[in-house]
């Protein structure tokens, strides 16, 4: 568990709770989102999270972000490896549409050579669409992805067991999470964050339910 990290997304508006619908349908009632995090000092703070957790699980010559809130996530984790921890690294992202003008590139940043590895970053993993085509957009660059470092990990459900699993068994790339979404729950539940009690019992019970229909 991580509550440092948890309290920074509460503080940050980057963990919501409410009534939202999620890209795959399901209706949940907690939504993450880390471009809210759109101050120097917060992206700062959220770029070291990632850099510590990329440091922990072990680094690559390159930080690849996919479109769009993957961008400040691997750029801000690439400055945050440089400047804070000395470790020489690029960052790297797509484009949702390649350019048809200029150098007409689909990237935007350094390319990876044949066989070097690459760290793939997202802020949240839920059935991992995203993630599925990021892997096949590197590895046609001839990339090696060593590892999908994300911030909160949704534990739910994909095609027939958990979505994380079933992406490292497709996949062989390591999937580490700086939090749990169970964790962040437990460690909410009743606990006042800048006067405010966000995990009621009542949005307790209705997480424990969600859980119960897609979470593993």
């Amino acid at each position: 568990m991580n509550p440092e990290f948890i309290e920074f997304l509460v503080k940050e508006g980057a963990l919501k709770f409410g009534d939202f619908t999620l890209k795959s349908g399901r209706k949940s009632p907690y939504f993450v989102n880390t471009g809210v995090v759109c101050s120097g000092s917060g992206l700062y703070r959220l770029a070291g999270f990632f850099a510590r957790k990329i440091l922990e699980t072990g680094t690559a010559p390159i930080v690849y972000g996919p479109a769009y809130k993957g961008i400040p996530l691997a750029v801000a984790a690439s400055i945050s490896l440089a400047d804070e921890h000395g470790f020489p690294n690029s960052w790297l992202f797509n484009r949702k549409e390649v350019k048809a003008h200029g150098d007409k590139g689909a990237f935007v940043g350094r390319l990876p050579q044949e066989g070097e590895e690459v760290i793939l970053i997202d802020d949240v993993f839920t059935t991992g669409g995203t993630k599925y085509e990021s892997v096949e957009l590197l590895q046609a660059m001839g990339a090696k992805v060593k590892s999908l470092i994300i911030g909160v990990d949704r534990e739910e459900k994909g095609e027939s067991k958990n979505a994380v699993e079933e992406f490292r068994e497709k996949t062989r790339i390591p999937v580490h999470s700086i939090a749990k979404i169970s964790d962040c729950f437990e460690y909410l539940k009743g606990k006042g964050i800048d006067g405010k009690v966000h995990v009621t019992d009542e949005l307790y019970a209705a997480f424990r339910e969600y859980r119960d229909e897609y979470g593993t």
